[in-house]
């Protein structure tokens, strides 16, 4: 007997209710389960983005614990080389620097900067040789690891302490050190900030532009160092006197007693700088010739030379030790007194590098630019 139409009707509705009813409820089940496993799974902070950065659309790298730095400008400085940087600039207060910001900088990023006597700059160590505490991503082996297994990459350190050169041939930890060899190259120095200023200049589309500079005093950095911040110096950041504590050895007082200048050093260095020699630091038309004299003569009392070269120790007959300051060699002796070590300066004579040093070093690329402005001239 056939069915009723009306029946079948009532049988594919109750049907499609029932296959309806069941997915609906696997899918709660299904849901269920999914936030049961989110909260299992432990809450990282690091990984929340704001609303405003996901709708400037930023990404936060949080996978390989690395932080990407952006250099904001160069050094140019008297010092080539680290053999004679002064170990702390404000030791060698009268040594003249300035940070050239890059073209990619806005120039308001320094306005009210000039209002701050002092600064600190956030460097890198760019001369540091490949092994010693090197961090960078290309010399570093474990990196492409651990963004693959996305994991904190591990340092190699070459070595976990050092022998700082005052401390008398003794090893300590290298975070208790100031040291350019550790595990990420970055330094942390304070200046005095003499002039914020805007300069004229030539950008890559051949038209002029201005550039924002620094002016420095006190800076201990070697020429062409990269700079990563700039912050200001605050009064917050003095600690009172009572409050500090150093070991023995950051305290000993082993400044040469004075540093004294032949005539024949004092007329070579006032030649040298009414010819240029000294500029951009130390202008050739500057009535006032006392502060290169000061600026040298403080980098030397502090005994730039190695614990290797006769550090603390007069230098031997004969011998003497040089230095390199903007252009020129600065060449010395120590000598023992009744009170102590004094310096005596004997020569300031023009640098021509040396050929056979490094590829790459300051003297290697001085001797070729000596080179290359002599065939010019030719």
């Amino acid at each position: 007997m056939p069915v009723a139409p009306s029946s079948s009707i009532s049988v594919v509705l109750a049907f499609a209710t029932s296959i309806t009813y069941i997915l609906f409820l696997k899918n709660k089940s299904l849901q269920r389960k999914i936030k049961s496993s989110r909260k299992k799974q432990p809450r990282t902070t690091s990984k929340k983005i704001s609303r405003r950065a996901k709708n400037d659309n930023l990404k936060l790298d949080v996978d390989d614990g690395d932080f990407q730095m952006k250099e904001i400008g160069r050094i140019s400085a008297p010092f080539g080389m680290r053999a004679g940087t002064p170990r702390q600039g404000l030791l060698a207060q009268h040594t003249r620097s300035i940070l050239t910001l890059h073209l990619d900088i806005p120039k308001e990023t320094v306005d009210d900067l000039d209002q701050y006597s002092h600064v600190w700059i956030i460097f890198k160590f760019h001369l540091n040789p490949i092994g010693k505490g090197k961090s960078d991503s290309d010399s570093n082996t474990n990196l492409g690891k651990a963004k693959q297994k996305n994991i904190p990459r591990r340092i190699d350190f070459t070595s976990s302490k050092v022998k700082p050169p005052r401390a008398g041939g003794k090893k300590v930890g290298v975070f208790a050190t100031r040291s350019p060899h550790r595990p990420n190259n970055i330094g942390l120095s304070l200046a005095k900030l003499e002039s914020v200023e805007s300069v004229e200049t030539i950008g890559e589309n051949g038209k002029k532009r201005k550039q924002t500079i620094l002016k420095l005093l006190g800076l201990d950095l070697v020429d062409e160092t990269p700079v990563y911040d700039i912050k200001p110096y605050l009064p917050s950041d003095v600690v009172t006197l009572t409050d500090i504590r150093s070991p023995s050895w950051v305290n000993a007082k082993d400044e040469l007693a004075s540093v004294q200048w032949t005539d024949e050093a004092k007329e070579s260095l006032i030649v040298h700088r009414r010819n240029g020699m000294l500029e951009p630091f130390y202008g050739r038309n500057e009535s006032n010739d006392d502060d290169a004299f000061q600026a040298i003569s403080e980098v030397i009392a502090q005994d730039p030379r190695a614990q290797h070269e006769g550090r603390g120790i007069a230098t031997r007959d004969g011998d003497s030790y040089k230095i390199s300051f903007c252009s020129l060699r600065i060449e010395f002796t120590v000598e023992e007194v009744s009170d102590g070590f004094i310096a005596k300066i004997r020569r300031a004579f023009n640098d021509e590098g040396d050929a056979a040093a490094l590829p790459g070093s300051y003297q290697y690329n001085l001797a070729l630019k000596n080179e290359a402005g002599a065939i010019d001239m030719a």
